[in-house]
């Protein structure tokens, strides 16, 4: 309920969520969240409307900020088994959903700065951010793609 109600539609309410989820003090009930998180973010992925719907690229930014949060800003890994993000930015740069990923990850990388671990110095996260820099260079990018960009780097 909490991920797929009230995380995908009320962002401003993320960091009220987290100490809520946090004051249950269960690892299986964090576990179970960032699981339907990233089942989540596998649906809207693999959507058709994805490309066209704003409101549907809304809820992926939504949850990729949730995200971030779950992950990133605790200092925990995004799983490769279960969203590897270079894999995803190259897949959406060969079949043209740039549109929907890179507000995505880019939401994700936004809790950077509140990590220890995952800097920009991170060999992960420069491997992200030296592909999305190549991206940036595309002839034909997107102003709005391009800003989302330059605010990570």
């Amino acid at each position: 309920y909490l991920v797929v109600k009230r995380v995908c539609i009320e962002p401003n309410l993320h960091r009220l969520y987290m100490p809520f989820l946090e004051a249950f003090g269960s690892t299986e009930l964090s576990k179970h969240v960032t699981l339907t998180t990233y089942d989540n973010v596998s649906v809207l992925l693999n959507s058709d409307k994805i490309v066209t719907s704003s409101s549907e690229r809304q809820l992926l930014k939504n949850l990729g900020s949730w995200l971030g949060l779950l992950t990133i800003a605790r200092n925990k890994p995004v799983r490769a088994r279960f969203l590897n993000l270079k894999e995803l930015i190259l897949h959406a740069y060969d079949h043209g959903r740039l549109i929907a990923v890179i507000p995505f990850v880019a939401k994700i990388l936004e809790y950077c700065p509140e990590s220890k671990v995952f800097k920009h110095t991170n060999p992960w996260i420069a491997a992200i951010l030296s592909l999305l820099r190549e991206i940036y260079d595309l002839p034909g990018l997107k102003i709005n793609l391009k800003f989302e960009i330059e605010v990570l780097v």
